[in-house]
């Protein structure tokens, strides 16, 4: 569940789990449900007088204030996607104040809406170790499904919402960046089913209804889908250029 908090306080925790996910780097997204990995590299951060990146590719604070400020990173993932672990690429040399990043939905105002919400997502936040040199921080396994829009607010009004990473880096302290292990998943199916012969209990039942909420497949006509009917090779590349999106030259 997402813990609400106003907007601009900061999130610490008192401790971390450090672990490795193991993951390769990728630098474009796949189809599929296994994990994939978003690398988020300190390029996209917000620059100011007191942030630099050094020879290191990292992003460092050189403020003296000992509260430098927070800033956010997009998180450029399709929704629907769920986000299964974060792990944070840390420097710190001096001991003071840790990093701390973690992720956010934040309720996107329309004129006359209130005040913009801002929601941590549960075991999302990581804490760097002062003092620790160069060092990678993970969460544990989390679960969190990337939306455009729901009630934030809880007031029965679904918001349009934006998910980012929010940065809190520590005093005199690096960040080189933030790898987001992520998968697609299979959209929950309606409580009524659309076809007449693929009922609830169907064991593709999720399946089959996001082939139609995708708009994909209509079935095989008269409110049916014909689920163990042969599917031949015309019917194959309906189904593949639907799903995605095939072709366009400019």
């Amino acid at each position: 569940m997402p813990s609400r908090r106003p907007t601009g306080a900061r999130v610490w925790v008192t401790a971390v789990m450090a672990i490795a996910f193991g993951a390769p780097f990728a630098l474009g997204q796949s189809y599929g449900t296994q994990d994939q990995v978003l690398t988020i590299g300190m390029a996209e951060a917000p620059r100011s007088g007191d942030n630099y990146i050094d020879s290191d590719g990292y992003l460092y604070d050189a403020s003296f204030d000992h509260n430098p400020p927070a800033f956010v990173l997009p998180l450029h993932l399709p929704v629907g996607a769920e986000v299964r672990g974060l792990c944070a690429y840390g420097m710190d040399l001096n001991g003071h104040a840790p990093t701390t990043v973690s992720l956010i939905v934040v309720k996107l105002v329309k004129g006359g809406g209130g005040d913009p919400d801002v929601v941590t997502i549960q075991d999302s936040v990581i804490q760097t170790t002062t003092g620790a040199g160069y060092a990678t921080y993970c969460t544990g396994s989390m679960s969190y499904t990337v939306r455009g829009a729901t009630d934030l607010d809880g007031d029965q009004v679904v918001d349009d919402v934006a998910c980012y990473l929010q940065v809190e880096l520590g005093y005199h302290a690096g960040l080189g960046g933030v790898l987001v292990t992520w998968g697609r998943q299979i959209s929950q199916p309606p409580d009524a089913p659309t076809f007449g012969d693929v009922p609830a209990s169907d064991a593709a039942f999720a399946h089959i209804e996001a082939l139609a909420a995708s708009a994909i497949t209509a079935g095989c006509g008269n409110g049916n889908y014909c689920p163990d009917a042969p599917l031949t090779r015309r019917q194959m590349a309906v189904y593949l250029s639907n799903a995605l999106g095939l072709h366009w030259v400019d």
